[in-house]
C-alpha cells in the first residue's frame, strides 16, 4: 500500500541559520577553514569540503586544478581517458598542485573498462595512495551499483570511495559497508529534470539531516550534491552536518568551465537617436549528464528505453573561478563568525536552524547588474 509520510520535508530556501553570540571570534580572519577528515577505512584527507560536480562542463581539468590549489576537493568527469588524466597528473605535479583531494570518477555502464582505467593510472602514471574514487550513478538503488561498489573496494582497498547518488537514509548503512562518502541528492540540480520526468526526489535539507545522522553513527561521511543556488546554501549544508558539499551551476559560468563564451543581444526599452539600445550579455553552456545532449556527445545517442532527465542551459558568464572560490571561503568564514564557530568543523555544533517562509528581499532584484 502506498505511504504518504506526514512530515514536512525542507529545502535550502525554507531555512536560515540564526546568528548567536560567540566568545572566541572577533574576525572571520580567525576562522579555521581546514578540516581533517578521518574515514572509516583508515584514510585521512585534509581540506575545505567543497567539490565541483563531476559533470562534463565543470568536472574538467581547469576547474579541478583551481579547487585543489585552493585547498578544496575536486572531481573529474568519467569520460576522460587514462592518458588524459595522466597528463593532468603530470601538469599538477609540475605546478606543485596537490593531488591528495582529487577524485577520479567512474560510471556503472562499462565497469570492466572503468576499473581497467583506474589500474592503468596506477601502473603508468603513479596513481598510488592517497587514491580517491567517485562511483557516479544517477540512481544508486539498483543492484549493479552495489556490485560495482563492492568490486572497487576489493580492487582498491586503500582508496577513499565516494558513491551515489541516493535520496533516502535507508540505504546508507548498506553502502557504507564499502564506501567512505555517500553522495546525497537526486533531482535537485539546476540542470536536472529527474523530478519533472519521474516525480522522484527528496528536498535537500531534510535529506542531509537524515543521511548525516545515519552515516555518522558508523563513522561514514556524506556529500550534499545539488540544489546549491547561493554560497549561503553551502553554509547551510555544512551547518546541517554535511561533511562535503558539491556544486555545479555555481562554477558553470566561469572562464575555467568547458565551452566558449556565448554573446546574446537584447533590445532594451531605452531609445537613443530614435532606436532601441541593444544590450549584450554573455553566457556559457551548461548541460545535465542525463540530458539528450550529453547522451549524444558521450554515449552515441539516447537509448530507446530512456527519457532525458537533464537539460541544456545558458549560464550567465561570471569571469574567473578564483573570485567565486574566494567568495565561498569568505562566506563560510563569515557564517562561522555569525554563530560563534571557531572552525568549519564546528559549524554543525554551533548552528541553530530556523524554518522561514521568506529568506531574501528580492524587491530590487530585477534591477541588478
Amino acid at each position: 500500500m502506498t505511504q504518504i509520510l506526514p512530515e514536512v520535508y525542507l529545502d535550502y530556501s525554507d531555512i536560515l541559520i540564526r546568528p548567536k553570540m560567540g566568545i572566541n571570534l572577533n574576525s572571520r580572519r580567525d576562522v579555521d577553514l581546514v578540516r581533517t577528515f578521518k574515514f572509516k577505512h583508515g584514510q585521512t584527507r585534509t581540506g575545505l569540503g567543497v567539490f565541483n560536480a563531476n559533470m562534463a562542463t565543470v568536472g574538467n581539468f581547469s576547474v579541478a586544478s583551481k579547487l585543489l590549489a585552493r585547498g578544496m576537493f575536486a572531481t573529474l568527469h568519467k569520460h576522460y581517458s587514462a592518458d588524459e588524466i595522466g597528463t593532468f597528473f603530470n601538469s599538477c605535479r609540475a605546478q606543485n598542485i596537490p593531488l591528495d583531494n582529487l577524485f577520479i570518477t567512474i560510471g556503472l555502464k562499462n565497469s570492466d573498462t572503468e576499473i581497467q582505467k583506474l589500474k592503468e593510472l596506477e601502473s603508468r602514471y603513479g596513481w598510488t595512495a592517497p587514491r580517491n574514487i567517485c562511483i557516479d550513478a544517477p540512481n544508486f538503488y539498483i543492484q549493479k551499483a552495489l556490485d560495482v561498489l563492492m568490486r572497487v573496494r576489493h580492487e582498491f582497498p586503500d582508496s577513499v570511495i565516494m558513491a551515489g547518488n541516493i535520496a533516502s537514509g535507508d540505504i546508507c548503512l548498506k553502502l557504507l559497508d564499502y564506501a567512505d562518502i555517500i553522495k546525497c541528492g537526486i533531482g535537485s540540480g539546476s540542470a536536472c529534470l529527474t523530478r519533472k520526468q519521474t516525480g522522484c526526489g527528496t528536498p535537500m535539507v531534510s535529506l542531509i539531516v537524515e543521511c548525516a545522522d545515519i552515516a555518522h553513527s558508523v563513522n561514514g561521511h556524506i556529500c550534499a550534491d545539488g540544489g546549491i543556488v547561493d554560497i549561503g546554501d553551502i553554509c547551510k549544508a555544512l551547518c546541517l552536518n554535511a561533511d562535503f558539499v558539491m556544486a555545479g551551476g555555481m562554477f558553470a559560468g566561469t572562464d575555467e568551465a568547458e565551452g566558449d563564451i556565448i554573446e546574446k543581444h537584447y533590445e532594451t526599452n531605452e531609445i537613443v537617436d530614435g532606436a532601441h539600445v541593444i544590450q549584450t550579455r554573455c553566457f556559457k553552456a551548461y548541460y545535465g549528464m542525463s540530458s539528450e545532449y550529453a547522451n549524444n556527445k558521450f554515449a552515441g545517442g539516447m537509448s530507446n528505453y530512456k527519457t532525458s532527465e537533464g537539460r541544456e542551459l545558458l549560464i550567465p558568464y561570471t569571469g574567473p573561478l578564483d573570485k567565486i572560490l574566494q567568495d565561498i571561503k569568505g562566506g563560510i568564514a563569515s557564517c562561522c563568525t555569525y554563530i560563534g564557530a571557531t572552525s568549519v568543523k564546528h559549524l554543525s555544533k554551533c548552528a541553530t536552524i530556523i524554518q522561514v517562509h521568506n529568506q531574501l528581499n528580492k524587491v530590487f532584484e530585477k534591477y541588478s547588474v
